[in-house]
């Protein structure tokens, strides 16, 4: 379903900055998990996934092309692969608490949990952007 949105979405973030792209596809990622954590409406779930896949094209190849942007040119295939590196490695913890959240809470659990970091990822992505966009365009 990403594959759908990214077009547009590379467009936005020439156009606006991927910075802003970056913070709409946290929030919306956050909205997203926090309706899955309270709906087990099939219509809703569905939609849900239709929002997840412009999430997805908001954000995964957006985020790549700000450590473009931000790593010095000879650097840049380093600075790619420390951060996917670092995407990867946190895959594994964040699976392991999101399975004990759900045995051991309830399953709506590790989606409210994921909602409140996606949401505070936004709001530090906001202070970032707010502080070095006056230094140059992120």
């Amino acid at each position: 379903m990403s594959v759908i949105f990214a077009v547009p979405m590379g467009i936005l973030s020439d156009k606006f900055g991927r910075g802003k792209l970056i913070i709409f596809g946290y929030v919306l990622y956050s909205a997203i998990y926090f309706g899955f954590g309270r709906t087990d409406n099939k219509i809703s779930v569905i939609l849900l996934f239709v929002l997840y896949g412009l999430y997805s094209a908001a954000t995964d190849g957006v985020q790549k092309a700000l450590v473009s942007d931000l790593i010095d040119k000879n650097k840049r295939g380093t600075g790619l692969g420390i951060y996917n590196s670092l995407v990867g490695i946190t895959l594994l913890p964040a699976s392991l608490i999101a399975g004990v959240l759900y045995d051991n809470v309830n399953n709506s659990a590790p989606f409210y949990l994921s909602s409140a970091i996606a949401l505070t990822a936004a709001v530090l992505m906001f202070l970032f952007y707010k502080k070095f966009s006056k230094v140059s365009q992120i």
